[in-house]
């Protein structure tokens, strides 16, 4: 279980926008590891103190690495974070063209969210900053902007699925159903960590059989 650190950020600063978190690829097999040290350190912090508790000493700390080196590759912690945020959003891409596609939409509309929701849940559990990221819990603009940028990769997949699996159903309706599981989604995503044991596998039944059932309704509603 994640620490409630993730749902506790600092007064909102303003925004920027995600970017790209690395100065310079590492081309070395020991620049390359080092890198992954970092991430895998600010990502595993990030799950128990919060974004504003995270520092570049502490990550340099919990990676092993001199702070020195991390600076070769990042400029601040933002960057360290945005890196993270493209890493989940590979993720979201691979999910979402291996197994999101517009036939099997169409073939069985429950099975397809089904294959939603456990792929969410699956990134989810591989990577424990991706609900921080994901259901921008740290009240921080900076998050909040990272977390739209998130959902939005994977909205707009949907977005292109659903047009062609479900043609009659309009875009306008289209979109309002997509807004609304993606802030259902990412505030049931956020529970998981918080669940008690033996929770977690209701909590995803339960988010399937929400988006299902708003799936069926706008389907229903554009016949």
């Amino acid at each position: 279980m994640l620490s409630t650190a993730c749902y506790h950020g600092a007064m909102a600063k303003p925004a920027t926008s995600p970017r790209s978190g690395l100065r310079k690829l590492p081309t070395q097999a020991r620049s390359r590891a080092r890198v992954e040290a970092i991430l895998k350190a600010a990502g595993a912090l990030l799950g128990e103190v919060g974004y504003d508790g995270v520092t570049t000493n502490l990550i340099a700390e919990r990676a092993g690495v001199p702070v020195g080196s991390i600076y070769q590759f990042f400029e601040t912690k933002d960057d360290i974070i945005a890196a993270l945020v493209e890493r989940f959003q590979a993720r979201i891409h691979k999910l979402a063209s291996e197994e999101l596609d517009a036939a099997s939409a169409a073939r069985d509309r429950h099975v397809f969210v089904a294959k939603l929701v456990d792929g969410i849940a699956g990134i989810q559990a591989e990577a424990n900053a991706f609900v921080c990221v994901f259901s921008g819990s740290q009240s921080h603009a900076r998050f909040d902007g990272l977390a739209r940028e998130l959902r939005a990769t994977l909205v707009g997949h949907l977005d292109r699925v659903f047009a062609e699996a479900f043609p009659k159903l309009a875009k306008a309706e289209r979109s309002r159903m997509l807004a609304a599981w993606s802030d259902i989604t990412g505030a049931m995503i956020a529970s998981l960590d918080r669940s008690k044991p033996g929770e977690r596998g209701k909590l995803l039944e339960e988010l399937k059989t929400i988006l299902s059932a708003y799936l069926d309704a706008k389907l229903a509603a554009s016949a």
